[in-house]
């Protein structure tokens, strides 16, 4: 009935009841969602905004470094995947949708004759997730190339905050507590020079001791200060533990792996007990990298 309701009221947008979204992540794992929309345009996210009142709102992008619960979740998740295009506003500078995929971008930077985005090398995900985590490598990451965010808040307004309205750390940016939903970011690069593709090939050759073509979320921790936490896990025993389906990779002890049949429950019990054993052995507390899917927002 309410799904009928709002077919009504929003005719344009195709909102899926009782969506499987194990598929839409990279670790494969996780249930449904109540409803699920995947708007093309900020305009039509407002719409939708407008349209679920009372309805907790989830965002999820390209499910590289998440994890969706098991069941239901209740409410609204919104794939921003279909918000992907890119504009070149000058010769170093673009507006970049936020479903826009950062191994594209990449290629695209490349192709204008630019640089400063070697360290995604080997980064899935799309863009709009990388800079709400900061996703990066050796000590750089994404947001120190934005310029502006362009988000849509709760009322469904759009909304444009400049570098200097939020802050970002080590796999952290403030935006992504601040209850909004990035649509765009507008970055500006620096021109190609000599050693980028150096660069490109070194980011390149440390994920080669990843588990890239298995099923995962990525990197299960963050790395302590001063230490490693493939490393730590490797150290404390935990390649090859395992919980119902999923188990620790025997390539890289940070990635938790999807053997076919886990559930969500499985990886989070299983990154208890590795959690658990580093604190005990090696006396150092791990935090997690992978986020599991939260509400961004309330609609009141």
């Amino acid at each position: 009935m309410l799904l009928n309701k709002l077919h009504s009221s929003l005719p344009d947008t195709n909102i899926k009841e009782n969506w499987p979204l194990s598929s839409l992540t990279t670790l494969g794992t996780g249930g449904t969602a109540e409803f699920f929309v995947s708007p093309s345009s900020p305009e039509e996210l407002c719409e939708i905004l407008q349209a679920f009142k009372g309805c907790p709102v989830h965002v999820l992008g390209g499910g590289s470094n998440v994890l969706i619960p098991d069941g239901l979740t209740p409410g609204l998740v919104i794939s921003t995947r279909k918000m992907n295009s890119i504009s070149w506003l000058g010769i170093r500078t673009a507006e970049i949708g936020a479903g826009y995929s950062l191994p594209v971008l990449l290629k695209e930077v490349c192709s204008h004759g630019l640089g400063g985005l070697e360290f995604a090398a080997g980064i899935p995900g799309t863009l709009g997730g990388a800079v709400c985590g900061n996703a990066g490598a050796g000590g750089l990451g994404v947001c120190e190339l934005v310029d502006s965010v362009k988000a849509v808040d709760p009322s469904g307004s759009v909304r444009t905050l400049g570098r200097d309205e939020f802050s970002y750390g080590y796999r952290r940016c403030s935006l992504s507590g601040m209850g909004l939903v990035i649509v765009s970011v507008i970055m500006t690069f620096r021109d190609a020079r000599h050693g980028d593709e150096e660069e490109y090939s070194r980011f390149m050759l440390k994920r080669e001791n990843q588990p890239l073509n298995a099923r995962s979320a990525g990197c299960t921790f963050k790395n302590p200060e001063g230490y490693s936490a493939g490393k730590l896990l490797d150290e404390c025993g935990c390649k090859g533990l395992s919980v119902g389906g999923a188990v620790v990779s025997d390539k890289h002890a940070n990635f938790i792996l999807n053997t076919g049949n886990a559930s969500s429950s499985d990886v989070l019990e299983l990154a208890r007990l590795c959690a658990q054993k580093v604190h005990e052995l090696a006396g150092v507390v791990l935090e997690p990298e992978i986020r599991t899917l939260q509400p961004c927002f309330f609609l009141s």
